[in-house]
């Protein structure tokens, strides 16, 4: 029997060390942040959602009470920024630009995605949405969303249409289906690849985000056939919607926000939710999102946007299997 005191002991002890672990953990938790919080964006600098990002770090610094920093990560459809986040340790230190490319699109058309979206990001709040706009050049002969579709019904795979993004070759392919029309699709690497040949005539038609084609359609260099939200655009007042155009059921959003690895502790989720919520209530921050970026503030906390995330992945996954658009 006496043997059995050494082991008693032992398991008091170590009993003891736990109880004592338990507060120094959480207080841990609760002195977050104790040094300044990287941002990472899955894109190269100057891009929309890369200033988005910088102007949500900046007006986040004062409410986490730390200086906070952008780390650009583009590169392989958001995966390397993904799994820069993944490999950095779950402490809130590493906060990643989330959008439906990483969330919501990689999962569908990539067989081989090294991460699973809603069980290894942890989303913490939605910074603001946009819709798109179906264009044209500005000498295009169509001079509606109804010639296009006359056109295309006429004569399949004959309108052409630019995609330089799979959300946006989805869109494309949810327009197919609910108008009952083929166009014949054109991918390309980039915005500005697409907008150049529209404007030169090389293409037909392209889903563009709102924020970047106002001053080509202000111009007239390329004309708006139609707006992909539930509602006109403040920017685009005269341009209808897809929905006012025949199809009731139509819309599309481009989305960006915020999210830590899934394996972040609660407290620390709950500091940052709160943080940028605050930020992304800023007038500064309303501001730009509105008037510069032809947008709208969204913003909605982790909770919500994961039943959006969830929502939108139900919504795509049978259309992206009906396309050869994945990858193996």
């Amino acid at each position: 029997m006496k043997n059995l005191f050494p082991l008693r002991r032992l398991g008091l002890a170590l009993a003891t060390l736990a109880l004592a672990a338990a507060p120094l953990s959480a207080a841990r938790a609760q002195a977050f942040p104790a040094h300044p919080v990287r941002f990472i964006v899955p894109l190269g600098p100057g891009s929309g959602s890369d200033t988005i990002t910088r102007l949500v770090a900046k007006l986040a610094a004062p409410e986490l009470g730390q200086p906070t920093f952008v780390d650009n990560k583009p590169g392989g459809d958001t995966i390397l920024a993904v799994q820069g986040v993944m490999a950095a340790p779950a402490d809130g230190y590493s906060v990643l630009m989330l959008s439906p490319s990483s969330m919501v699109i990689n999962p569908l058309v990539n067989d081989n995605l090294p991460y699973e979206p809603q069980r290894d990001l942890r989303p913490l709040a939605t910074a603001l949405r946009s819709a798109a706009v179906l264009v044209t050049a500005g000498n295009s002969p169509y001079k509606s969303f109804a010639d296009v579709m006359a056109a295309a019904r006429k004569s399949p795979k004959t309108v052409s249409m630019a995609s330089y993004s799979h959300h946006y070759r989805i869109g494309s392919l949810m327009l197919q289906q609910a108008a009952g029309v083929e166009f014949n699709y054109i991918p390309y690497k980039s915005p500005a690849q697409v907008q150049t040949d529209l404007m030169g005539g090389s293409v037909d038609l392209a889903l563009l985000d709102i924020g970047g084609a106002v001053p080509l359609i202000a111009s007239g260099k390329l004309r708006a056939l139609a707006v992909t939200g539930k509602e006109r655009h403040p920017q685009l007042a005269q341009v209808p919607t897809v929905r006012e155009s025949g199809l009731p059921n139509y819309d599309l959003y481009v989305w960006i926000g915020f999210g830590v690895n899934a394996r972040t502790p609660e407290p620390v989720v709950k500091t940052l939710e709160a943080a940028l919520l605050k930020a992304m209530g800023q007038p500064e921050f309303r501001n730009y999102v509105t008037q510069t970026a032809g947008a709208e503030v969204f913003n909605i906390p982790g909770k919500e946007m994961s039943a959006m995330i969830a929502s939108e992945s139900a919504r795509y996954q049978q259309l992206a299997r009906q396309v050869d658009i994945v990858q193996r």
